[in-house]
């Protein structure tokens, strides 16, 4: 007698997980319902209640290319789509819609330099969400440079770093800390992949971005368009080397070493033990009444907004914490590109 009632029992509950499953893996795209506009050369999409995200790119995106692009010595108007989604899950959703795959759960940006598509998230906050835009457009610039060739993840990343966020202190410190030490990465371990966490990852990134800075500062900016030009005819990252520098990559590592040991090797022993901490106590206090003024400056910025957003109905969904950024790219160099 009780078996029917275990059956319809089991039926219930794989009738249930059917139905889990179905509505799982059947998130509907969000196209339909993003809100668009077009600059020059840049296609936005976003959702409703994030106008104020997109406005904040779309200000400098034409700059910001011309820049980034003219770094490069390159030109293009072909055309790159921008989404821009309200926080990291609907982002993720919208990529695997789109394009399939399984992008991570940590990423704060995408970009698919094969398909000039870049998608980033709002939960991030405004500041991230520019620089990690201006470093996706390296990638989607870099990318349609060397597609269908191998380029060092030292050297996507570096560039992509430079061109984004520009000077970090606290990378530069531990840089600095590093070469000291003794403990820097052979670019050639970086090229297989990056520490996917702790303060190795931290150096790591540290040394790209240096490293292409000193490539651009030592040998000149005509050389590294050379470099560029030589993937864009289609050759090999190491013949593009070898073509535009006098010196192989090992030699310029080696001689970007010496230089490290000598202008910065001595920076941890005067900035140690006391006198860090005065610099550090000075810094603080700085930095604290700088925050002061920018948050009254946002509030009242914030209450001018106020009236804007309740009059359009606007509703902002963030999130209530600011995911890590990505330390590694699990593509292992293959779109999509994430931060």
């Amino acid at each position: 007698m009780r078996l029917p009632s275990q059956l319809r029992a089991l039926a219930g509950a794989l009738i249930l997980l059917c139905m889990l499953a179905l509505s799982a893996s059947s998130t509907p795209a969000l196209a339909a319902d993003l809100v668009q506009k077009q600059t020059a050369r840049y296609h936005f999409e976003w959702q409703p209640g994030l106008h104020g995200f997109a406005e904040q790119l779309m200000e400098t995106v034409e700059a910001d290319h011309d820049r980034i692009y003219g770094e490069l010595g390159i030109e293009t108007d072909a055309p790159t789509t921008v989404v821009i989604l309200a926080d990291e899950g609907q982002m993720l959703a919208e990529a695997r819609a789109r394009f399939g795959g399984r992008p991570p759960e940590w990423a704060a940006g995408l970009a698919w330099p094969s398909k000039r598509t870049i998608m980033l998230h709002a939960g991030i906050g405004r500041a991230e969400l520019a620089s990690t835009f201006r470093h996706e457009i390296s990638h989607i610039a870099l990318g349609t440079v060397g597609e269908g060739r191998a380029i060092p993840r030292w050297f996507k990343e570096g560039l992509a770093i430079r061109q984004g966020e520009g000077v970090d202190l606290e990378r530069a410190w531990k840089l600095t800390e590093a070469a000291t030490l003794g403990v820097l990465l052979p670019l050639e371990d970086l090229d297989r992949g990056f520490p996917a966490s702790g303060a190795r990852a931290g150096v790591a990134y540290a040394q790209a971005v240096h490293f292409i800075g000193y490539l651009i500062g030592t040998h000149g900016e005509a050389a590294f368009h050379d470099l560029i030009r030589g993937l864009r005819e289609g050759a090999t990252f190491e013949q593009a080397m070898a073509a535009a520098y006098p010196q192989t990559l090992a030699e310029i590592e080696a001689d970007w070493l010496s230089s490290l040991k000598v202008r910065w090797g001595w920076l941890p022993i005067i900035f140690g033990s006391t006198s860090l901490w005065v610099i550090a106590a000075i810094l603080l206090v700085v930095g604290w009444r700088r925050r002061k003024r920018q948050r009254r400056a946002r509030f009242e910025l914030l209450k001018r907004q106020e009236a804007i957003e309740m009059a359009e109905d606007i509703e902002v969904a963030l999130p209530p914490f600011v995911p890590p950024r990505p330390l590694h790219d699990p593509y292992d160099g293959r779109p999509p590109t994430i931060h």
